[in-house]
Parts: C-alpha cells; structure tokens; sequence
C-alpha cells in the first residue's frame, strides 16, 4: 500500500526538503536508524539529518548531491521504510520543534498573520518548549492570546505533540503576561 507523499521546500536552505506523509506510530525525534533502502541512504550520508514528525519527514540532503537527482529515490525509500518496521527514533528534539515551530510561523500560519498585519518570529526553544515575538499589528492586537493558542500553539501541538509550552516574549525578550492554557494531564 502507498502512502500519498509530497516534498515541502524549506525556505532559506536549498538541501532540506519536509516531505508530508502520515508517520503513523513512530515517535517524533532524530532517526538513528532507517529499515529498506533509507537506512543506507542516511548511513552513508546522502542523507545528513533525518528528523520525523507527525505527519511529516525531514531531510537534509548532503551538500554533493542535488534533489533532481536523489528525490525520488529519497521519496520511494521513505515511503517502503514507512511500511517497515526497524526504525530508531530518539524522541524529542531541540532541532526539531524549532524547524516545526519556524514552519508553522513563516510557512503554514504565515499569510493569515500577515493578513492582520502582524509578524510571529520565533526567538528560542528547548525540546518541548517555544518562545514567540510578536510584531507588527500582533504586538498590542487583544486577539493576540487566541492567536497564540488557537492557532498558534495548536498547529505546532498537532506536528510535535511533546510540545509543554508556547510563551509569546515583548521586545528584548521579556515575557509577555499572556497566561499558558493548561495541558490536561500535565503540569507545567
């Protein structure tokens, strides 16, 4: 059974392609280790970086090799690797959650904010946490609280569902009053 698979370029890094297709079970994290022809791929360093995430595949792609040639071997050894078992994943990921939250950001909530006249940057993460600046219109918009967790916090939680917290800083970094909504089960 094929799984529908797409690339995702990633602005601002010519050799890192997202491809979106369902992870299914695997945890989100640094693959270690690879079933089928993706394991080679990544142990000989045609691949430098693999991260998974939920609903997505991160590649880094070394600097000797170009996507016109390696892509759709990459993208047929994902999706057969996909359908195998033998992956090591080392969950949770500092990397990762900042290229997720960047994403989602610059990328996937980027034309909604802007649509408001507002900027969402990311200024720092650890592995289950994110801090936000908020410009532009966003700054001092009341709507900004639902922003950040409606919107915001929700779509990164759906890609990376480790994510504790996503805190919005002012200018210089210093925390906003924007209270945290609770996560049921966790303490923060």
């Amino acid at each position: 059974m094929s799984r529908p698979i797409h690339p995702q370029a990633v602005p601002g890094d010519r050799q890192v392609v997202r491809w979106v297709v369902a992870t299914g079970d695997l945890p989100v994290g640094t693959v270690t280790k690879a079933p089928g022809t993706l394991g080679p791929l990544l142990e000989y360093g045609v691949i430098t970086k693999l991260l998974v995430e939920a609903g997505g595949v991160w590649t880094w792609l070394a600097d000797d090799h170009t996507w016109a040639e390696q892509g759709p071997r990459i993208r047929d050894a994902i999706v057969a690797a996909l359908e195998t078992e033998g992956w090591e994943v080392e969950e949770g990921d500092v990397d990762l959650l900042g290229h997720i939250a960047r994403d989602v950001v610059e990328g996937e909530l980027k034309s909604y904010i802007a649509s408001h006249g507002g900027q969402i940057t990311v200024v720092d993460n650890d592995v289950d946490s994110v801090s936000l600046d908020f410009g532009g219109a966003c700054e001092d918009c009341p709507a900004a609280g639902q922003t950040l967790h409606q919107r915001v916090e929700t779509t990164i939680r759906a890609r990376y569902p480790r994510l504790r917290a996503v805190t919005r800083v002012g200018e210089k970094g210093k925390k906003r009053g924007l209270p945290l909504l609770p996560i049921p089960g966790r303490s923060c």
